[in-house]
């Protein structure tokens, strides 16, 4: 009987019973429809948040409700917020049959209407300048927007990106409450971090010629940097903290409040940022907007030509190469070599410097130092050397006058983690694209537990990343100290003791030379040629390490010292 009624059960299931989808998934993309895009692209630099194309709204304006604040409707075209952002690659639908799709674009009150045509088999952008505002010319030099031809081609070397410069510089017509800003329209150069420029092609670009050829660079982290003739530098338009976005307006600089007025901090912001492999890149510079303080108060309304990355070819994720580097740290040797997987990576590294980075390819590798001779002094075998990672091997003295090789990895990201929350987790984390990252490093064996501080014995909030480090023993929880400190415009210096667990910071180590702030400045010609103040420090990534040996009979050469490296360009 039970058989039977089992055998019943198992019947009504089969005829009636809904099966349970347990594989269904929720679809959380902004866009779910499919669609076609051209390869015209609309690059926005100006205030433009509305768009019309062929008469029909693709966006949406403000939608007030009660009290909240204002917010945007999401659209088929916009799916995200419903309103123009920088770059949009328009859809082909909306072409006619004559390839052109008739645009207007406004921001409630300013418009600009224009024709935009598809090229077949010639990528274009169309970018867009801040014009006008309430039908009053704000600028004088340039269109309201201007087409270019994008660059789509990889680079001749996987490893390598492709970068140029397009000129849109222009006068400015704005006046700002209570003083003038500097006139930066007129030709421009790229140039690293330290200032030395990057090639020929992307030297005094003039505005008439618009556009530089592309150039071909090795994949990194980079900070580049936009220069007039005279050596001035100009700022950044896009930062990450919109506070970088506040100039200083006789300068350009990054504007910092006091209490009771702002003062200039010295530097002008250009990002930090990594360039990947099969990247393709355009540096605009045009007009754009900044905010300046008046008293003590921001203001919007500082219309000053600066400098914006816009990636033309986006390569997608590195899942190919690494980048690695050898530092000597080893006291007495010189002309120093570093091999890896046998092949040379470097050659002639003298005491206390580091060699370019090598590219290379993910996996296992063995990594060597070599002397002048060929002779292996150290080696580090069975690495998995990952995808998109930055290394550096550092070859230093072990206790017993030997050599050995400790292999560092460094976060050239800029993330800051954020304080460690008691689940495990972490609160205020934050992105950063104008750090002054420190690493430190304790090489010299001499010395079993240093812990670095700034003035007076004066400890980084993070501790973890400065005391008490051992000879060769990277810290690799929360590494860096990241902040400003001791800010933009007070001096400071690095200072190493000798601790131990029970003391900290412990003696002060008189015999090892503190490092000013000023050794965290490239070139002070930078910034001294052009009439400027010289910053405090740059930003950067930076490593911060003891090497070197302490006691009885230690030569002058050879005595522990702190060295930095730094590991953007």
């Amino acid at each position: 009987m039970n058989k039977l009624r089992l055998i019943l059960i198992s019947v009504i299931c089969l005829l009636g019973c809904k099966k349970e989808r347990l594989d269904e998934k929720k679809d959380n993309r902004f866009i779910t429809e499919n669609k076609a895009l051209s390869t015209t692209r609309i690059v926005n630099l100006s205030m433009y948040n509305q768009v019309v194309a062929n008469g029909d709204t693709l966006t949406k304006y403000i939608l007030r409700l009660g009290d909240e604040a204002q917010r945007y409707i999401p659209t088929l075209y916009f799916p995200k917020d419903g309103i123009l952002g920088t770059i949009w690659q328009v859809p082909q639908d909306l072409f006619r049959a004559n390839g052109i799709a008739q645009m207007d674009f406004n921001d409630g009150i300013t418009r600009l209407k224009l024709p935009v045509t598809e090229k077949y088999g010639r990528p274009t952008d169309y970018y867009l300048l801040t014009d006008s505002l309430a039908g009053q010319p704000r600028i004088e030099g340039q269109p309201a927007y201007v087409a270019v031809e994008r660059g789509v081609g990889q680079p001749s070397k996987p490893d390598h990106f492709k970068i140029r410069i397009l000129n849109l510089s222009a006068r400015s017509k704005v006046q700002i409450d209570g003083d003038q800003l500097e006139s930066l329209e007129g030709p421009v150069s790229l140039a690293y971090a330290d200032g030395s420029l990057v090639a020929p092609q992307t030297t005094n670009v003039t505005a008439a010629q618009r556009l530089s050829d592309y150039i071909e660079l090795p994949y990194g982290s980079y900070q580049f940097r936009v220069l007039t003739p005279d050596g001035r530098q100009l700022p950044g338009s896009a930062p990450v903290n919109t506070n970088n976005k506040i100039i200083y307006p006789s300068n350009s600089t990054i504007s910092t409040r006091t209490t009771n007025s702002f003062e200039s901090a010295m530097l002008t912001f250009a990002p930090v940022a990594s360039y990947q492999p099969g990247g393709v890149y355009t540096i605009v510079i045009a007009p754009y907007n900044f905010s300046y303080y008046d008293g003590i108060y921001e203001k919007k309304g500082a219309l000053q030509n600066g400098f914006r990355v816009i990636t033309d070819v986006n390569p997608g994720v590195n899942n190919t190469y690494y980048r690695l580097q050898g530092v000597n740290a080893l006291p007495g040797s010189s002309n120093l070599g570093f091999r890896i997987n046998g092949k040379a990576l470097a050659s002639g590294i003298s005491y206390g410097q580091s060699s370019d980075y090598g590219r290379l390819i993910q996996g296992m590798a063995s990594i060597e130092a070599v002397d002048a001779s060929g002779k292996v002094l150290a080696t580090l075998t069975g690495q998995v050397l990952r995808p998109g990672q930055n290394y550096s091997a550092w070859l230093y003295p072990d206790q017993q006058g030997g050599a050995k090789l400790t292999l560092v990895a460094n976060d050239l990201s800029g993330f800051d983690a954020g304080t460690p929350s008691p689940d495990g987790g972490a609160q205020n984390g934050l992105a950063n694209d104008f750090m002054f990252n420190k690493r430190f490093l304790n090489l010299s064996p001499d010395n079993p537990y240093i812990t670095f501080t700034f003035d007076n014995g004066q400890l980084d909030f993070n501790q973890k990343a400065t005391v008490n480090l051992q000879p060769g023993l990277p810290i690799t929880e929360m590494p860096y100290i990241i902040s400003a400190r001791p800010g933009y415009n007070k001096t400071f210096q690095i200072m190493a003791y000798r601790s131990s667990p029970a003391v900290v910071p412990g003696s002060w180590a008189e015999d090892i030379v503190v490092l000013k702030n000023t050794a965290f400045v490239a070139d002070e010609l930078l910034y001294m040629s052009a009439g400027r103040d010289v910053p405090i420090q740059e930003p950067g990534i930076y490593t911060v390490a003891l090497i070197g040996r302490t006691g009885n009979g230690v030569t002058e050469a050879n005595k522990a010292k702190l060295i930095i490296v730094k590991h953007n360009r």
